[in-house]
């Protein structure tokens, strides 16, 4: 599979005779150590927050002053910028400049001045950057435009029409004649409801006497999304003007194998558990000149009528039939209840045939009261018989003597 292959080599560098001039420019050199060492792009950090500035860069083969004559220009088109935002701690920055592939061991760096004053250098690096031969196609589509004036943004939304469709740059039209620089943030999603930040970037246009330059494009890691949207953060400034349409860039991935001419070969596509195949091509493959090797063409589209759909997984009988367990636990519970009350009849029912009489228990009489006269006597209590219940005497009363008046 051929893809886009990014290199970066760094070159070790010494940063020399750093200083502002006397209109606010930011210059140094940078030693490169050696000459024949190629090298294209340079990344300069500086300490400052808010910018935007143009760069310019100049080579010699030997160290020269910054008012020299013998530096030969490069590049005068470099562009570096860092936007912080002091409420929402949001930040970002570019500080890259590219140029002609170069050989010279000394660099001259000419960071032009700007209405925030003169930026202080943290440190200057030196690349060589290489990009493989794979390409990227860009694609016009429309998209709507939606003015949220209760969030105070400007919401523009594409639809590729499928996912799976790999984009990392999304370029906006702006309308814009004027002065701007807007954040914007980048969501995606796979059916326009349920929304994913995946990028963020700064959309600005600048066009004054000291500084002239823009950006309408966000980079993001590559995504594979349906729906695109950017949510650009108007605050209270007029609302950007955007047009209906933006260009959605992917990269051009090939296919590159071994083939017999006259052959033909199918191409499967769909399985997501396929495993990657290893072959000796992967191993030499950076050593092809892949630029002039033939193209072959797609037939038509077709089934795999030798796929086996794999089976699912297996599901426990008792998660498929979740009523018929919870009706034969009820049935089993009433089943137990039945038997638990038939088994309390039928003991009952025994006994009473077999004239089993339950136990009564022995109960306490009240004392009969008896006259302050009379004595009380003290009962010695007898062990209860427990063959058969005794009727209990009623208590005697001891005679009382009435004595008759004599006449």
């Amino acid at each position: 599979m051929e893809t886009a292959e990014v290199r970066s080599q760094y070159t070790a560098s010494q940063v020399l005779d750093a200083s502002v001039d006397g209109i606010g420019r930011l210059q140094f050199i940078l030693d490169l150590g050696q000459s024949g060492a190629l090298h294209n792009k340079l990344h300069i950090d500086t300490g400052s927050l808010n910018y935007k500035r143009q760069v310019s860069v100049y080579a010699a083969p030997s160290l020269l002053s910054h008012g020299s004559s013998g530096w030969s220009l490069l590049t005068d088109k470099g562009y570096i910028f860092k936007f912080t935002d002091p409420q929402t701690t949001f930040s970002t920055d570019s500080g890259e400049v590219a140029y002609p592939q170069s050989s010279s061991r000394y660099l001259r760096v000419v960071v032009e001045s700007g209405p925030e004053g003169a930026l202080s250098l943290v440190s200057g690096s030196v690349y060589r950057y290489e990009i493989s031969s794979a390409k990227e196609e860009t694609e016009t589509l429309p998209a709507d435009v939606l003015q949220e004036k209760e969030t105070q943004t400007t919401e523009v939304i594409v639809d590729l029409g499928a996912g799976n469709i790999p984009t990392h740059r999304l370029t906006l039209s702006l309308e814009e004649e004027g002065n701007f620089s807007r954040t914007a943030y980048l969501f995606g999603s796979a059916d326009a409801k349920t929304w994913t930040r995946i990028g963020q970037g700064h959309l600005s246009q600048i066009n004054t006497q000291r500084f002239t330059g823009g950006n309408s494009a966000i980079e993001y890691p590559e995504s594979t999304y349906r729906f695109y949207k950017v949510s650009i953060q108007n605050f209270d400034d007029v609302p950007l003007t955007v047009a209906n349409h933006v260009e959605v860039t992917h990269i051009i991935r090939t296919v590159v194998f071994e083939a017999t001419p006259q052959k033909a070969y199918t191409l499967y596509y769909g399985n997501p558990k396929a495993f990657t195949p290893r072959y000796d091509l992967s191993r030499y493959f950076e050593y092809l000149e892949t630029t002039s090797l033939p193209e072959a063409t797609l037939g038509s589209e077709r089934e795999n009528s030798e796929y086996i759909v794999p089976a699912g997984s297996v599901v426990p009988f008792t998660e498929r039939n979740k009523l018929l367990l919870n009706v034969t636990l009820a049935f089993l519970c009433l089943l137990i209840a039945m038997f638990v009350g038939w088994y309390i009849w039928r003991h009952v029912r025994h006994n009473a045939s077999a004239g089993i009489v339950p136990p009564v228990m022995p109960s306490v009489l009240p004392q009969t009261p008896t006259s302050a006269s009379a004595p009380q006597s003290t009962t010695t209590p007898q062990p209860a018989i427990t063959s058969s219940p005794q009727p209990i005497p009623p208590p005697v009363v001891p005679p009382q003597h009435t004595e008759v008046p004599r006449q």
